[in-house]
C-alpha cells in the first residue's frame, strides 16, 4: 500500500503546480498564436535555419507569419518577449511545450 503524502509536501506540490500553470498561461498570453501555429512556425523556421543559417533577424519567422495571413507586429513582440530575438532564438526559446505546456 502506498504511503500517504504528508500534508505540507502535498501543499507545496499543489502550490508549485499552480505557479507553473500560471507561468505557462502568462507566456501563452504574450503570443497571439495557438499551439499548432507556433509548432508550425518553429518547425518552418528550424528547417530554414538549418539549411540557410541565421542572419540574426526574424526574416524566416516573418515570412511564415505573412504566408499565413497573420499580423506580424504582435507576434514579433510575443516572440521577442519569449526570447526569440532572431530566427535561431525562436527555435531555441519558443518551444510550444514551454509556452503552452505539454500536449494532452
Amino acid at each position: 500500500m502506498a504511503a500517504a503524502v504528508p500534508p505540507d509536501k502535498a501543499r507545496r506540490r499543489q502550490l508549485r503546480d499552480q505557479y507553473k500553470h500560471a507561468e505557462r498561461e502568462a507566456r501563452a498570453a504574450v503570443l497571439p498564436m495557438n499551439r499548432e501555429q507556433l509548432t508550425a512556425l518553429v518547425e518552418f523556421v528550424d528547417g530554414l535555419v538549418v539549411s540557410e543559417g541565421c542572419d540574426h533577424t526574424l526574416r524566416h519567422a516573418r515570412s511564415w507569419v505573412r504566408d499565413h495571413d497573420l499580423v506580424w507586429t504582435p507576434i514579433a513582440r510575443g516572440l521577442t518577449e519569449l526570447g526569440g530575438y532572431c530566427d535561431c532564438e525562436v527555435v531555441m526559446n519558443c518551444d510550444p511545450e514551454d509556452v503552452f505546456g505539454w500536449a494532452e
